[in-house]
């Protein structure tokens, strides 16, 4: 049944036109209180989704329903044209806190191999070695596989995340906050490499960084348990303040990266 299952899903075509996931009339409840309401939304195959909007407003619950850590409590969630059970082995995702023992005796090559564990493997075979010495590579830190994970900056190691999530060759990405340890300095350059993914998968990233929209993604997301905008990054900005519920002012420094919003008293 493995067999036939991973065939299914090697055999899927892919177009730039393709919708690759379809939520529709989605509701979360967590011990009786709605977390998400009424979510419609579409990922398309060549998207780079921007989702914002404030803290406890459902952003991670989304992404975890997506990979299938969570189940909805109402609505319909299809990934790649099938159930998420069948679609998520096409999914590579990125937790918003990976947190593991930065003490432990382990390299990052360890890693990111890791990403390409099956659940079902005795040991690595060839090909896993030679697709994660290829992820190393486009993620940029092929020259650090053999340092230990403990030795590394935030940046670094946000790009070894990354790159455990890209081991299996997804054709969806996920990251929920990737920025969040990373210097200010780094940020042009974690950007461009997440262009340079979207050449060659869909990409739906969590984020604060609303600067970011108007310079590297295609369609922004403004959830607050509601969605309260989902299209071009070109209408964004003016919808930002329902989804925050308050003014919002951008304030830019190189790269604009904060949102400030007055409350009344």
């Amino acid at each position: 049944m493995e067999n036939i299952k991973s065939k299914k899903i090697q055999n899927i075509k892919y177009n730039k036109d393709k919708i690759i996931v379809r939520i529709k009339d989605l509701f979360f409840y967590y011990t009786g209180v709605p977390v998400l309401e009424d979510i419609n939304i579409s990922v398309w195959q060549n998207d780079f989704l921007a989702i914002i909007g404030p803290n406890g407003g459902g952003k991670t619950t989304l992404l975890k329903l997506i990979v299938g850590l969570l189940k909805p409590s109402g609505g319909i969630i299809e990934v790649f044209g099938s159930s998420i059970e069948m679609g998520r082995r096409l999914i590579g995702y990125m937790p918003q806190n990976s947190t593991f023992d930065l003490e432990f005796p382990i390299s990052v090559f360890d890693v990111v191999i890791m990403g390409r564990y099956k659940g079902t493997m005795v040991r690595y075979s060839k090909k896993d070695v030679k697709e994660t010495i290829n992820t190393l590579d486009t993620v940029g830190i092929l020259k650090l596989k053999d340092r230990h994970i403990g030795e590394l900056s935030g940046g670094q190691l946000q790009r070894v995340l990354i790159a455990r999530a890209l081991a299996r060759n997804p054709k969806l990405l996920l990251l929920d906050e990737p920025t969040s340890n990373i210097d200010t300095e780094m940020l042009q350059s974690f950007y461009e490499l997440l262009v340079k993914l979207n050449k060659r998968m869909a990409i739906v990233f969590i984020t604060h960084d609303v600067g970011a929209i108007s310079v590297y993604v295609k369609n922004v997301a403004c959830l607050n348990r509601k969605l309260y905008y989902h299209g071009s990054k070109e209408g964004s900005l003016g919808k930002l303040a329902e989804a925050y519920k308050c003014p919002v002012e951008i304030l830019a420094h190189g790269i604009p990266h904060r949102v400030l919003g007055r409350h009344g008293k």
